[in-house]
């Protein structure tokens, strides 16, 4: 709860560290996994009005909810199940939050700042390791990453590349529906699915736990070997297996 309360680069920092075990204890791992899709959410009048504002329309004459609430809340923005009005389809709208550029900035001159301070303590003994330098990597991506419209343009290119229709069997990627998509807003056919951590789920619907490792190590050789363009943050909130 101290971490979701903060920026969303430290979040991000928690959601990378949340897929870690290699680092740090169960207990912890499942506290941090929350940060994925379960951090404080803002109000749905400052979502509704940020919507407005960037599809220039009014809420209520494109969609229609579906729940009242946020469904899923991260770092960066927060989603909504709703139903548009033009053709009943089902969606999940995805609005960043107020202000996020401007803490991003706050959130990364703090950890820049830290990063001095054990890049000299590194130096004392006798290390070469600057953070810094990992900072501004972080940032840069981070920054690519509030950037709805391109986030939309790597969904469609990885969908060309790996979804069952053209690639490979068991994948899926939700359709985007562009022309509801800006830089703070992200319109995308909603999907009912579960997590892949989610034993109960799994053994509900009878999957077959080995298809779907396969399924994922395939695809994920196939974005690093083969074609070199590949899904940067598949922690659990971003994976869903589905009933079928």
């Amino acid at each position: 709860s101290i971490i979701a309360g903060l920026g969303p680069a430290i979040i991000k920092a928690g959601q990378a560290l949340a897929s870690r075990p290699d680092l740090l204890p169960s207990e912890y791992l499942d506290e941090l996994q929350k940060l994925q899709d379960d951090v404080p959410t803002f109000s749905n009048d400052i979502a509704f009005r940020i919507i407005e504002e960037e599809l220039q329309q009014k809420f209520g004459d494109v969609f229609e909810l579906v729940e009242p609430q946020p469904v899923a809340a991260a770092s960066i923005g927060q989603v909504y199940k709703a139903r548009l009005l033009k053709n009943e389809a089902t969606v999940a709208i995805k609005v960043q939050r107020p202000n996020t550029e401007d803490i991003v900035a706050l959130d990364l001159y703090v950890l820049r700042w830290w990063g001095g301070v054990y890049n000299a303590l590194f130096r004392l003994f006798g290390r070469d390791i600057n953070l810094q330098s990992v900072m501004d990597d972080f940032g840069a991506l981070l920054y690519a990453e509030i950037d709805y419209v391109a986030e939309a343009a790597n969904a469609r290119r990885f969908s060309e590349l790996y979804a069952e229709d053209v690639a490979i069997s068991g994948v899926f990627v939700p359709k985007v529906y562009s022309e509801l998509t800006t830089r703070k807003v992200l319109v995308m056919e909603w999907i009912d699915g579960f997590r892949l951590t989610d034993n109960e789920s799994l053994k509900a619907y009878n999957l077959d736990r080995k298809k779907l490792v396969d399924t994922l190590v395939q695809c994920s050789l196939r974005q690093i070997m083969e074609n070199g363009y590949f899904h940067a943050d598949p922690h659990a909130g971003n994976l869903l297996a589905t009933c079928d």
